[in-house]
C-alpha cells in the first residue's frame, strides 16, 4: 500500500497536490514562518490598501493586513475540519459497526432510524440548529455543530461494509476457533473498512471546510478576535466594488483549499480502491 501510494505522489499531480497539503499544514503549525505581520494588528493608516508590496493582498478596513490573516486563519480552518471529521468519523464508525455486526435486528432498526432522523435536515441547518443551542463562543460548539450532521455517512457506509463482512469465510472461521466478538471486530472486520473511512474523511474534510466558512459568514461559526476565512468574506462583502481584495482573498483560500482536498480524496481513493486497481491491471 506504501508503494502504491509513493507512485501517486510521485507523478506531477500526486506532487502538486502533496505540496499544497503541506503548505497548509505549514501556515498552520508555523504561520509566523510565511507573514512578518501580526494579523490582529490594526493600522488605521492603511485602511483599506490595495495590494503592494509592503502588504501582498492589501489590507481590510482597520489596516489588518489580508495575507497574514488567511495565513493564520488556516490554523482554524484545519483544526475545525479535522477535529469535526475525527469526532463524526468516531461515531459513524462504532454506531455503523454495532448495527452492522454487533447489534441484533431491533438495535440496527433504531440506529438507523436515528440516522434518517439526522439526514432529513440539510448539513447547514442542523448546523446553525446545534450553534444557535450551545452558543457559538466556544470553538467546541462549531465542532460539535459541523460533526453531527456527518455521522450518517460514515455510519452507513461502515454498516453497509460489514453486513457484507459479517458473514465472510475469515470472520467464521475467527469464530470457530474461539475468538470473541470484540477481537473479530477489531482485528477482522475494522481494517476491512478502514479504506472507505480513510476516503470518506479526506473528501469530507473539504466539506467541513465549506461548513465552517458558512457558519463564519453567517456570524455563528469562529468568533473574534480569531482569524477565519468566512468571517474576512462577511466583513469584507460591503467593499466588494472599492476593495474587492479583502473578500476575494479567503475566498480563493477556500476555493482551492476545498479543491485540494477533493483532488487528494479521488487520489486516496484511486489508490485504495480494489476496483480501480484491478481496472488499471486489466486494461
Amino acid at each position: 500500500m506504501l508503494r502504491r501510494f509513493a507512485h501517486r505522489f510521485a507523478t506531477p499531480t500526486g506532487r502538486f497536490f502533496g505540496a499544497a497539503v503541506f503548505v497548509l499544514i505549514l501556515a498552520a503549525c508555523v504561520p509566523q514562518l510565511l507573514t512578518p505581520y501580526d494579523p490582529l494588528a490594526i493600522q488605521g493608516s492603511a485602511s483599506l490598501e490595495a495590494p503592494n508590496w509592503s502588504h501582498v493582498l492589501g489590507t481590510d478596513l482597520l489596516g489588518k493586513d489580508v495575507l497574514s490573516q488567511i495565513v493564520y486563519g488556516t490554523r482554524t480552518t484545519l483544526l475545525v475540519g479535522a477535529s469535526a471529521v475525527v469526532a463524526s468519523l468516531i461515531v459513524g464508525t462504532v454506531m455503523g459497526l454495532v448495527a452492522g455486526f454487533w447489534g441484533g435486528r431491533a438495535i440496527d432498526e433504531a440506529l438507523m432510524r436515528v440516522i434518517d432522523a439526522l439526514q432529513v435536515f440539510p448539513d447547514l441547518i442542523l448546523a446553525l440548529t446545534i450553534v444557535a443551542i450551545l452558543g457559538p463562543e466556544r470553538l467546541v460548539s462549531v465542532v460539535i455543530a459541523l460533526a453531527v450532521g456527518r455521522v450518517p455517512a460514515y455510519a452507513r457506509l461502515v454498516r453497509g461494509r460489514v453486513l457484507a463482512l459479517r458473514e465472510a469465510e475469515f470472520v467464521a472461521a475467527a469464530r470457530s476457533l474461539g475468538a470473541s466478538v470484540n477481537r473479530v471486530l477489531i482485528r477482522h472486520v475494522l481494517p476491512q473498512t478502514s479504506d472507505v473511512i480513510v476516503v470518506r474523511s479526506v473528501i469530507g474534510l473539504a466539506g467541513v471546510i465549506l461548513g465552517e466558512a458558512a457558519l463564519s459568514f453567517l456570524g455563528l461559526g469562529v468568533q473574534p478576535p480569531t482569524p477565519s476565512w468566512g468571517r474576512m468574506l462577511r466583513d469584507g462583502f460591503q467593499y466588494l466594488a472599492t476593495a474587492p481584495w479583502v473578500s476575494l482573498a479567503p475566498g480563493f483560500a477556500i476555493f482551492l483549499t476545498v479543491y485540494v482536498f477533493n483532488q487528494l480524496g479521488d487520489i486516496v481513493r484511486d489508490t485504495l480502491d480494489p476496483r480501480v486497481l484491478t481496472g488499471r491491471k486489466a486494461a
